[in-house]
């Protein structure tokens, strides 16, 4: 699946932002994510780790990496869409569901069933934050 959602009502044109976060808040109210949330294309995007940047008083960034501390490989809550070009092949894509603060949803796993095949209030139910003792926050 390619990394950045393509909306199926964009045929394919990836547009010059790419679409790589979800944001909670506008899975219902944005046509560009409605869809896949409506019709439960939603999926799990495994990974070890990810990075994530914050911003001082002074405009100084900082980068972070950040782990789940009981999953070695960890499951990030992730919508997807089909969108065919006019000419071309059918295009898979997929962005993060992010919650309010920026931060992927790390699902644990009595959460990931919910996720990929419950209702759509199942589901919503379990887009909340890791709590903080289950994470590995360092920086980079």
């Amino acid at each position: 699946m390619r990394w950045g959602l393509i909306p199926y009502s964009a045929r394919g044109n990836p547009g010059e932002q790419p679409l790589i976060h979800a944001p909670f808040v506008g899975l219902v109210n944005s046509h560009l994510y409605r869809g896949p949330w409506i019709n439960g294309q939603r999926c799990l995007q495994l990974a070890t780790s990810y990075q994530y940047w914050t911003e001082d008083d002074q405009g100084r960034r900082s980068r972070w990496q950040v782990r789940a501390r009981h999953q070695e490989v960890f499951g990030l809550a992730a919508l997807w869409d089909r969108s065919q070009p006019d000419h071309g092949a059918m295009i898979e894509s997929c962005a993060l569901v992010t919650l309010p603060d920026g931060m992927p949803v790390i699902l644990g796993p009595a959460d990931q069933a919910a996720w990929l095949t419950g209702t759509a209030d199942e589901a919503a139910a379990v887009l909340v934050p890791l709590p903080e003792e289950d994470l590995h926050v360092t920086p980079m």
